[in-house]
């Protein structure tokens, strides 16, 4: 005989809890937030979900850092930037979404794992976009500030100065690996990698919309018209950049400048010596007297002489032409020994005329 489902309530689901904000006793598992601070024994924030959404200020950070700095959960941007799209899509409340997703995916951090803070360009905060203070401070690291000033400073202008500030730090991460010398040199090509840059963005906002919508099987159910606009969406624009790309030779199949020497070792040092770079040049001298290329040729001297086999008539004329040799370069050390003397006496006699 089978067993009846038991839908009596978990101890955890039974037990109750008061909120230090409000003073009222409700449900611990359902209406308070996990913590993960040791100083919380029941591993629940002790204020309630009620009295944190009514006191969190989402337009600004820093309240929204010092809760989460009591929970010991870390602040990402780019999750809190999501949670703000699906808050704004569902009508829910961002922190909770915002929670939900890091116990999911980001379980193990916690608040020294969070973002460094920038203080600099805004980003629009999309509950509320009528409001006068609507904005809260973007993140970012130095590398993304340095992808951002290169490309400007290859440009001369700043590409993507319409797109909101969470945009850019992905649209110049991409665009800053675009502009190698030819891109730069074509006035047709290089608005070409601008554009593709954008729109390989927005397929990634799609594929986020299409992943935030398959994760629930309620929801793909209820929004098969709008999977089927995305996916048609999605499928023009990659349409729309190979196209983009083969035009103007930015793939690696279509390349136009395969055979030009880019990115190979001579062409690296022939553009860093026409930007001025001493450092760049090959000194011969330092690679033949080298510890590692003395080595190989040692070993390839060997492998010579074990895989010939010389007779007598061989070593008297190989100790001719070294005896010949050693003749030509002792004269050439006498001379060059002659030149660095009268060198260093010229250079010494217009040391004593400027000290006069």
């Amino acid at each position: 005989m089978p067993k009846l489902k038991n839908n009596a309530p978990t101890i955890e689901e039974s037990k109750d809890k008061t909120c230090t904000s409000c003073g009222k006793t409700k449900k611990m598992r359902i209406d308070f937030y996990m913590s993960n601070s040791k100083h919380h024994s029941d591993r629940r924030y002790p204020v309630c979900k009620v009295c944190i959404k009514k006191d969190l200020n989402i337009n600004e950070q820093s309240s929204i850092r010092s809760v989460l700095l009591e929970m010991n959960r870390p602040f990402l941007f780019n999750v809190w930037s999501n949670a703000l799209i699906e808050a704004e899509k569902k009508n829910s409340d961002p922190f909770g979404l915002y929670l939900k997703s890091i116990q999911l995916s980001y379980k193990e951090l916690t608040w020294p794992d969070s973002d460094v803070e920038y203080v600099g360009p805004l980003i629009e905060n999309k509950i509320n976009p009528t409001a006068t203070s609507d904005q809260i401070n973007i993140l970012i690291n130095t590398n993304d500030k340095r992808n951002e000033e290169d490309v400007v400073t290859m440009l001369g202008y700043d590409p993507f100065v319409v797109e909101t500030a969470a945009d850019r730090i992905f649209l110049f991460g991409r665009l800053v690996d675009f502009l190698d010398e030819s891109t730069l040199e074509d006035g047709f090509k290089l608005p070409a990698v601008v554009e593709i840059v954008k729109t390989f963005h927005q397929i990634d906002k799609i594929n986020a919309q299409l992943s935030s919508i398959m994760t629930d099987s309620k929801s793909v159910a209820s929004n098969i018209g709008g999977i089927t606009s995305l996916v048609n969406a999605k499928e023009k624009m990659l349409k729309s950049v190979l196209a983009l790309a083969k035009d103007n030779g930015i793939s690696v199949n279509h390349n136009n400048n395969k055979s030009k020497g880019s990115g190979t070792l001579s062409g690296i040092i022939k553009t860093l010596h026409e930007n001025g770079f001493d450092e760049a040049q090959v000194n011969l001298f330092d690679i033949e007297t080298s510890e590692g290329m003395l080595q190989v040729a040692d070993i390839s001297n060997r492998s010579i002489l074990n895989q010939l086999q010389f007779d007598e008539n061989d070593y008297v004329s190989m100790l001719t032409e070294q005896r010949e040799l050693i003749q030509e370069l002792d004269k050439k050390v006498l001379a060059l020994e002659e030149e660095n003397r009268l060198l260093k006496r010229n250079e010494k006699k217009q040391g004593l005329g400027n000290d006069k």
